[in-house]
């Protein structure tokens, strides 16, 4: 009798077929502008960074991809964005097959959730969320975008754009325009097109969970439960601390906002601090900010955006529960106490494992990318803490990336993608699972 994998081994091997499909289809001539094969290499960190929907990228996509490459690339971030599952799960509700509770635990664990009720009808409100969420994005962007232009390209780079920034992809096709690598640049200070995208990627990284939550509140007038409440105030608190701390950083520095109108570098800042949280478009040089902003950005997307969420990183329900834990352990108690609630003992446990994974992984890979490619330690810790997070913002130097440096770039926006959960559920079956426990002496070791 054949052993069935684990549900870990079904995400992992999932994403890596969808990763090594859309690598084929990207390697052929149709895909690319030339008409001439790609690079596997290029093909591979293209198809990783776009399933992952991390962004960062060794060619430009408007200039390098031909319309069918740039169509790959859109339907890599759609899967990468909603998940696999997801899709599994909406495909065999809608050809009426059942959804047996393997697939369905598969489900919770490729969305890094709880057990849900009716997780089919679940996956339905995911997909139609998604959808209506980058439908309407897509119009309003195509606004600005079809006078600057033209009809079919505006309407197609409000498409692209839209289920780019909902899936904090950070993927765009500017470079046919305005230049390669230059992401979002010249929209820097058109106020209308950054409060479109900010809404996008808060969107898709707030979480199906939360905005679940908040439907149910408008429609059936139930109380949002106390994880939607809590992320989304340290949502708030994230966006606009980070947008006050890089503003302050950088209101004199000429390179990124010095240049602009006290209105223009409260605007940059703001977009700057969102798209941190895992979504990688540029409005400015990130090259150019100041050591004291390219350290907090660092922070930034390491936290990244929420469980459930197309976002990236260790999650914010991940550093609230290590930051009450660190309080309760200062006040002396025994209990991780949050707002008048006691967090489980493993849930703590699971956290700070996920933390400190995520802190080694990215201090050694920072390290060795800084030796094998000759770059200053910032730059390569930039780079590091961006694929890590699947945040795709970048100071320069992925496309000059050694062979070396790409392969260890492709396994941190997996790892950031995929890995996580798949630490998280390996970690909580370890600690599930039923054994004799075995009574070890007591070791005390001096902290501090």
């Amino acid at each position: 009798m054949k052993k069935r994998m684990s549900p870990t081994n079904v995400i992992i091997f999932g994403f890596l077929a969808i990763i090594l499909v859309g690598t084929l289809l990207l390697v052929m001539p149709f895909s690319s502008s030339s008409g001439e094969f790609t690079d596997p290499i290029t093909a591979l960190f293209t198809a990783t960074s776009a399933t992952c929907v991390t962004g960062l990228i060794t060619v430009d996509t408007g200039v390098y991809w031909s319309e069918l490459g740039k169509g790959v690339i859109l339907l890599l971030i759609q899967i990468g964005g909603l998940g696999f599952m997801s899709l599994a799960m909406l495909f065999s509700t809608l050809l009426r097959r059942r959804v047996s509770p393997r697939a369905q635990f598969l489900f919770t664990q490729s969305m890094n959730l709880d057990p849900y009720s009716d997780l089919a009808s679940f996956a339905h409100r995911i997909t139609a969320f998604a959808l209506s969420a980058e439908g309407i994005g897509a119009v309003l962007l195509s606004f600005r975008f079809v006078p600057r232009f033209g009809f079919l390209r505006g309407i197609t780079y409000g498409i692209f754009h839209s289920v780019s920034a909902f899936c904090n992809a950070g993927f765009d096709i500017m470079g046919a325009e305005l230049g390669e690598f230059s992401s979002i640049a010249a929209f820097a200070d058109d106020t209308y097109v950054n409060f479109v995208l900010i809404a996008l990627i808060l969107s898709g990284g707030t979480g199906f969970l939360v905005w679940d939550d908040i439907r149910r509140l408008l429609t059936e007038k139930k109380k949002m439960s106390f994880y939607s409440k809590t992320v989304l105030a340290f949502t708030a608190v994230l966006v606009l601390g980070g947008a006050a701390v890089i503003a302050a950083c950088e209101w004199n520095n000429p390179a990124t906002l010095g240049d602009g109108s006290a209105w223009t570098k409260i605007l940059r800042s703001l977009f700057q601090s969102v798209t941190l949280r895992t979504a990688g478009f540029a409005a400015i040089d990130q090259n150019a900010l100041t050591e004291g902003s390219k350290l907090f950005s660092m922070l930034l997307m390491f936290i990244g955006g929420n469980s459930g969420s197309t976002a990236g990183g260790i999650k914010v329900g991940t550093l609230i529960i290590v930051l009450a834990s660190t309080v309760s352990i200062i006040r002396g108690s025994r209990d991780t106490v949050f707002r008048r609630r006691r967090i489980d003992n493993d849930t703590v446990r699971r956290a700070f494992a996920l933390f400190v994974i995520g802190i080694v992984i990215v201090a050694l890979c920072g390290f060795v990318l800084s030796k094998t490619e000759s770059v200053p330690l910032s730059s390569a810790y930039y780079e590091v803490f961006s694929a890590f997070g699947t945040v795709g913002i970048t100071v320069g130097i992925t496309p000059s990336l050694s062979l070396f440096g790409r392969a260890l770039i492709i396994c941190l926006m997996f790892f950031g993608r995929i890995g996580i959960t798949s630490v998280m559920y390996a970690i909580l079956v370890r600690t599930n699972r039923e054994r004799v426990d075995i009574g070890y002496p007591i070791l005390v070791l001096p902290v501090g």
